[in-house]
């Protein structure tokens, strides 16, 4: 079954990109918060004026260039490159930005600009494989496509961990933006253009055409579940890197592991998922997805230990793999002719629950 996607157009390049942007993102993630707090010098409460207007900034790119997207003749290679571009620039703001308000301000905007390429990547990519497999296929890509972002993840806080203890705070960063700029590199020279029928309208036609989400019962209920479930995966994230270091007052170290083990336990289970997600309701994976979330975060403040959330981990790997591997594919196949559209819906319910969840 895996050698079938490997035929489709462009998907080698997807799942390196896939990789590389997972593993990019994860050397510096766990720990953003520690260096806010720690070297530039942000209050708590600053930090999550960051994160707020970071998700504000995301989640308004990311809907205008969605209604545009599918219905007008833009390319996405390009807005992927422009998108990837941005990224690296948010992330070199570290070396020469030191006034904080002038970094929230930067970091919002460029890390809004940088949000649409990922969703465009996955529109691409659907796009691509629609070409090229059936709908049952499809679930079965998105999830494995999904499974190598995590693979990169996986090895994302190890190597953040070795660049840390190297050389700091600047090798985390320059990390990140060297291999964001290797995946726009690979962007441009190796992505084939994919012949997408899509007629050009006009922008009268645009809003008629897209179906508003707040018209459609099928799009804003599970909409607002994918919402409440990321204000919990967000909670955790955003909040672990300060609970481990100040609350257990563990080493940092245990930032890096916890994000690693997780992220290599979320690549078989979305590879399973991807198998049986055409067998299972979509509805029944999300209920059991949210039992192991839930689990998981209630051991947290009932043991109080580092050990008891390193052995957690199998459950959020499962409450993620769900959510994450699952998210696209339904919004995709509930809107196939507007994949843009369809991956922006699930990356905006992501902004929004790290938004609120912050």
């Amino acid at each position: 079954m895996f050698r079938e996607l490997l035929t489709i157009k462009n998907y080698k390049l997807f799942i390196v990109n896939m990789m590389l942007i997972g593993m990019g993102i994860a050397i510096t993630v766990p720990f953003f918060v520690l260096f806010a707090t720690n070297q530039l010098g942000m209050t708590t409460n600053q930090f999550g004026l960051l994160l707020a207007l970071a998700a504000i900034s995301q989640f308004t790119m990311n809907s205008i260039v969605a209604r545009f997207s599918d219905t007008h003749a833009i390319n996405r290679k390009v807005i992927i490159i422009v998108g990837l571009f941005m990224g690296a620039i948010s992330f070199t703001l570290p070396f020469f930005v030191h006034s904080v308000v002038l970094f929230i301000i930067l970091y919002a905007i460029f890390q809004g600009l940088f949000a649409p390429a990922m969703p465009q990547l996955y529109a691409s990519a659907r796009e691509s494989i629609n070409q090229s497999t059936s709908s049952s296929r499809a679930v079965f890509a998105n999830s494995v496509l999904r499974s190598m972002f995590s693979f990169g993840f996986l090895f994302g806080p190890l190597v953040g961990n070795i660049l840390n203890q190297s050389w700091g705070y600047s090798g985390l960063f320059g990390g990140t933006v060297a291999i964001i700029l290797t995946t726009l590199l690979l962007q441009v020279f190796f992505f084939k253009d994919i012949k997408a029928k899509k007629p050009v309208r006009d922008s009268i036609m645009t809003e008629q055409d897209a179906p508003s989400m707040l018209k459609h019962r099928y799009l804003i209920v599970p909409f607002i579940a994918f919402v409440l479930l990321h204000i919990g995966q967000w909670m955790y994230t955003l909040n672990m890197p300060l609970f481990v270091t100040q609350y257990l007052h563990e080493e940092e170290k245990y930032v890096g592991h916890l994000a690693s083990l997780c992220a290599g336990l979320e690549v078989p289970f979305m590879i399973i998922l991807g198998m049986v997600a055409s067998k299972v309701e979509t509805r029944t994976l999300l209920a059991i997805a949210a039992v192991c979330g839930s689990l998981f975060f209630g051991s947290i403040g009932i043991f109080e230990s580092i050990h008891m959330m390193l052995v957690g981990q199998v459950l959020l790997a499962a409450f993620l793999a769900v959510l994450l591997g699952i998210g696209i594919s339904y919004f995709q196949d509930v809107l196939p002719q507007y994949p843009g559209y369809a991956s922006t819906l699930f990356a905006n319910a992501m902004v929004i629950g790290q938004l609120l969840g912050n």
